[in-house]
């Protein structure tokens, strides 16, 4: 018998990683959108990068009745998520507190957006941002998340602060941080951008605290590369790094696939690149871990329905 050759065998592979690449679900559990982009923009590229749903949420000039037109008009791919961030929320002014309960109080919304605590300045776009979690309009947005059974997606730059503020700061924030987790044991708590922070400091909250989970968003050599911010590079090449890698191996079901699209020029190319990146990344995991990381944690955690590669916004592409 002829045995096939090195190349065919090469091609043969190849197409089976390709298969086992287009065969994974996506679920962004977090990006945003504002008034200078369209929502048809919106679920192109959701559908161009392969992405089923993903959890959304305004800001800029977006009503909130436009963002549950939006969710009603695409049921099956936008999960809307209730709006906290603005000049109301950072100085805690009685709107703030009006639109939040009144967003909390409509049926269509499924999650909580973002609960900002440190957050660098982002040049004219977004100002800085320093709250404790004590905080009033911190404490109003965390507690209705709570009651509704969201994970609360909290907003360090633990980098950032690091810099800005000493390492005592640090110090104070991560033991904040670590309160929160220990006061709600059996409550979700999601950090976003993976709070910048590097995998020992991951390992200890990992280890420490079983409530809390990571979002991947901006930890991709994509976006780090065009950002002057301090983000944590997750990144080796286009696979995961050692450490990084041994830690989703070791704690599966803490790691969630998210994103973060805010501005225009996110929803382009530049998002169906940063999808990719994951997607060549995960396939280097045993099966289980990628769908865990890709979907399955955020709709174990967002009470989502599982999402296939052909529903949702990916139907679409």
């Amino acid at each position: 018998m002829k045995l096939p050759s090195a190349r065919l065998i090469c091609l043969l592979l190849m197409g089976a990683a390709h298969g086992a690449l287009q065969a994974l679900p996506f679920i962004d559990a977090h990006s945003q959108f504002d008034d200078d982009v369209s929502r048809e923009r919106v679920v192109k590229y959701l559908a161009r990068a392969g992405v089923s749903q993903v959890v959304l949420s305004t800001r800029g000039k977006v009503t909130s009745v436009e963002m549950l037109a939006f969710g009603a008009a695409y049921p099956d791919c936008i999960v809307p998520a209730v709006r906290t961030k603005g000049r109301a929320y950072d100085e805690n002014l009685p709107g703030y507190h009006k639109q939040l309960n009144e967003q909390v109080n409509q049926p269509a919304y499924r999650g909580m957006n973002e609960i900002i605590l440190a957050h660098a300045p982002k040049g004219d776009r977004a100002r800085e941002v320093y709250l404790d979690a004590a905080s009033a309009q911190v404490q109003a947005a965390m507690q209705q998340a709570i009651a509704k059974g969201w994970p609360v997606v909290l907003h360090y730059e633990f980098r950032w602060l690091t810099q800005r503020y000493g390492s005592a700061a640090r110090v104070k924030r991560m033991e904040e941080l670590s309160t929160l987790l220990r006061r709600y044991p059996q409550h979700p708590f999601a950090l976003i951008h993976m709070a910048q922070l590097d995998p020992p400091d991951a390992a200890r909250l990992l280890s420490a605290h079983a409530n809390v989970v990571f979002l991947t968003s901006h930890a991709n050599p994509v976006k780090v590369s065009e950002s002057a911010q301090p983000w944590t590079d997750m990144f080796v090449g286009d696979q995961l790094s050692p450490d990084w890698k041994a830690l989703m191996l070791r704690y599966p079901d803490r790691f969630v696939f998210a994103i973060d699209n805010v501005w225009p020029e996110d929803w382009s190319e530049k998002y169906v690149h940063q999808v990719a990146f994951w997607r060549r990344a995960l396939s280097g995991l045993p099966d289980e871990v990628a769908h865990a990381v890709a979907h399955k944690n955020a709709e174990r955690l967002w009470r989502l329905p599982p999402a296939t590669t052909e529903s949702g916004c990916a139907a679409g592409k």
